[in-house]
Parts: C-alpha cells; structure tokens; sequence
C-alpha cells in the first residue's frame, strides 16, 4: 500500500562507506560467507582501527561480513540469531514468538504506517521454516541452508522490515524510557513518532544505539557489539546492550565500525 510504499524499496543501491568492507564486489544486498578473523585488520587503513582488530584474534575467529546499507545491524542481528537456533531447543523460538504477541496491540494505538499483519507473517513464517529445518538437517547442513536463503532478498527484505517496525513500536510506546536518547523529542509533550517515521522506519536509515536497546528490549535477545573505532582506548571496546537471565537464549555478537554492523564469531 501507498504507507508501505513510503518506506523505499530496500533494494535500490548500496551506499559508499569510505572505511568499510567492499561488500558490493559481491552482490549489492548479499551476506557473504564467513572469513578467518585474520582478513580484518587488512581492511583499515588507520593504524590505530588495524591494531585493534589484530587485537580481536585473541578471542575471536571468525567474521562474515554484511552489506554496507542501511540495514546492517538488523540484518546481521537477525542472522546471527538464526544460525545459531540449530543449536538450541525448540522452545527458544516458542519464547521468540511469545514475546512479540503484544506488538499487534500496541501497533493499533500507534500512528505507524505499514500493514503490520503481513510483515509479522512474514517474520514468524520464517522462524517456522527454521524450526522445521533444523530438525531434519545437521547443525553444518542448517547453516548452509540458511546462508542460501539470506540470498532471497524479497524474503530478508520482509524480515528486516519487521525488526524496524517491532523497534519504533517499542520507542513510540516506551516514550519516557528513550527519549532522553532522541535529542529532537520535544520534552513537555514526548512525542516519538516522527522520529520513528524519519530515523527508524525509512530503509537507509542507520539503526543508533536506542534503536539496538528498543530491539533487544522487545526480543530479549543478548547482544554484545565489539567496538573497533579511533578511540585512543587500546583494547577493542565490547559493548554489552542486552543481557538475558535465561543461558538457553543465543547471544547476538556484532563488530561495529563507525557506520558499520557485521557478524562475528567467537572461538569456541
């Protein structure tokens, strides 16, 4: 519809991060497969970013770089979370599902655009697909499978908009808790939902750090991100955004580079 439509097309064109990964010598919207952590540090220019990375071997060792568009940390989030349900029982996704059913509600008091209802299905018809996968297949044959299907770009473009959606109906609802992190909500009448409109829902725009709090907040999904950035602090800074109670949960970690969300991989 013409309120979906107004979001943009996903799949237009990459944008030109000038310190980030040549994701587009690949395909312009494509996840790409993992590379040893090795690779990382080659990718900077700046000694003190090069350092840090060389840094991250000791911890890490593997990463698998995502496309440079708007999109990045949603579509790196929503994949590391996905590869590793293979590894866990079938009642993490049944808590995944359960904590999303108030959203429909809470979308209905909102003055939010989108057809709900069709980017929800979308969602949770793939995490049904993951749930029926993983157990014919092997953790290595999963993986595989989900790797291809990120190449559906029409199928990742629904899930990607659902996180987006799911995370500014959690920053209109949750006024009082985020606004003192969205510097242009007027603060006698807090107000979220132009921010939504303009800084969350739109395809190119980058997800900020109350964008990751909102996500994690509705999912309860963990999520760390290692920070390689020009800071003079010498160590790679790792940023903790969510912590769940629950261990069965699986933990979303994330290289950020100024602009910039990939996946990466700890030793196991």
């Amino acid at each position: 519809d013409a309120a979906r439509a107004s979001w943009r097309n996903e799949y237009e064109a990459c944008d030109d991060f000038s310190m980030v990964l040549q994701t587009s010598q690949n395909g312009c919207k494509k996840i790409l497969q993992k590379e040893p952590l090795s690779s990382l540090p080659h990718e900077f220019e700046n000694e003190i970013m090069k350092d840090k990375a060389k840094k991250l071997s000791a911890n890490y060792s593997e990463y698998r770089k995502v496309p440079g568009d708007g999109s990045c940390f949603y579509r790196s989030f929503i994949y590391s979370y996905l590869e590793q349900l293979v590894k866990v029982s079938h009642e993490e996704e049944l808590r995944l599902l359960g904590a999303l059913e108030t959203m429909w509600e809470k979308f209905q008091r909102l003055r939010l655009p989108g057809s709900y209802s069709d980017l929800r299905d979308a969602f949770v018809g793939f995490i049904l697909e993951c749930m029926e996968q993983k157990q014919k297949l092997s953790v290595s044959a999963y993986q595989e499978w989900l790797f291809q299907e990120s190449q559906n770009e029409q199928k990742f473009a629904n899930m990607l908009l659902y996180l987006r959606l799911v995370t500014a109906i959690e920053i209109c609802t949750e006024v009082e808790q985020f606004k003192a992190f969205i510097a242009d909500l007027d603060q006698g009448k807090p107000d979220a939902t132009k921010y939504c409109l303009e800084e969350v829902l739109p395809v190119e725009e980058d997800a900020q750090q109350v964008n990751l709090t909102a996500l994690t907040n509705v999912l309860q999904v963990p999520l760390r991100v290692v920070n390689i950035d020009v800071s003079p602090i010498e160590e790679p800074n790792i940023h903790i955004i969510y912590e769940s109670p629950d261990s069965s949960v699986p933990t979303v970690t994330l290289l950020y580079r100024p602009g910039h969300y990939d996946i990466i991989y700890e030793k196991s």
